[in-house]
């Protein structure tokens, strides 16, 4: 980051700006990153059209959606500029399914993939596999869950590749240990320690999101709004991540851009319909709105 710790919004506007060039005219899809999204189950489809639409608005040229039946029977209604494919149910044979995420410039594993039978299992199998290759990996909701019964510094510190962690509160208290009392104490040391130690990038979301890097250092988002309390808004900040990790960003550039637009897009529609009134299907579409709004003032 070229600003401090603790930016300005208008010094946050201009990193995006610098950051989020103007496309080449003669570019094609190809130019601009596949995002490959293990997300969604029979039980959480929802979750995983959120962050697909979240990858979608950020720009990603090709987004692949891998989730069970009912999750790509609706992704292909509601998100026909998805390419969906459905996996089978998780057994013990992860070697048949592992690999169609292996090649995608970014990939994002979590949201709604559920906790039960050998999903746990599949997470840390997909987690290994994916720290050996490929692009950066977000880890989000039930992947941070399932990594944190299983020995989530352990398995975290193997990764031979970019991981990004997008925990709240109680999902970083799992992962690390901490009690959410010390957490809420020094949010900022308590995620950068965490980032240092295991060598991955934390976004511990929140009042005042930390982005906290592998290096022990960090930057704190300027924006946000209690409207975003609300179950989906993870989901679709995850999906947003993804889609700007594609398009080449790097991880604390895309974690910070990511962050913003979501923190000040979930702002907008605070005034809108109020603090209580939001729904976070509306929340990619407004964030692409401030990314817009940046890049031609």
């Amino acid at each position: 980051m070229e600003f401090s710790a603790y930016p300005t919004r208008d010094e946050a506007r201009a990193y995006i700006r610098a950051l989020l060039l103007p496309r080449k005219q003669e570019s094609h899809k190809g130019d601009h990153g596949r995002a490959a999204l293990a997300c969604g189950s029979s039980l959480y489809a929802g979750a995983a059209l959120l962050a697909a639409e979240g990858t979608l608005r950020m720009g990603a040229g090709l987004t692949y959606l891998y989730s069970s039946a009912e999750t790509v029977a609706a992704a292909r209604v509601r998100l026909p500029e998805l390419i969906c494919r459905v996996m089978p149910p998780i057994t013990e044979d992860f070697d048949a399914y592992l690999p169609y995420v292996s090649t995608a410039d970014a990939c994002l594993v979590g949201c709604g993939i559920g906790q039960e039978g050998n999903t746990a299992a599949f997470c840390r199998a997909m987690v290994e596999f994916l720290s050996t290759r490929g692009g950066p990996a977000v880890l989000d909701a039930d992947a941070l869950n399932l990594l944190a019964r299983q020995g989530a510094k352990d398995i975290l510190k193997n990764a031979k590749r970019e991981v990004i962690l997008t925990p709240h509160e109680m999902e970083f208290s799992r992962l690390s240990g901490l009690s959410l009392e010390n957490i809420h104490a020094d949010r900022v040391g308590s995620a950068c320690a965490f980032a240092s130690e295991v060598g991955v990038t934390v976004l511990l979301k929140g009042a005042d999101s930390v982005i906290a890097r592998r290096d022990g250092g960090f930057t704190v988002c300027p924006s946000g709004s209690p409207a975003l309390a609300k179950g989906g808004t993870g989901d679709v900040l995850a999906g947003m991540l993804v889609g700007l990790l594609a398009g080449g960003l790097a991880p604390e550039a895309a974690v910070f851009a990511a962050a913003y637009l979501h923190g000040e897009g979930g702002e907008a529609l605070s005034h809108r319909y109020s603090e209580r009134g939001i729904l976070p299907s509306e929340l990619a579409g407004a964030s692409a709105e401030i990314l817009c709004e940046i890049l031609t003032k």
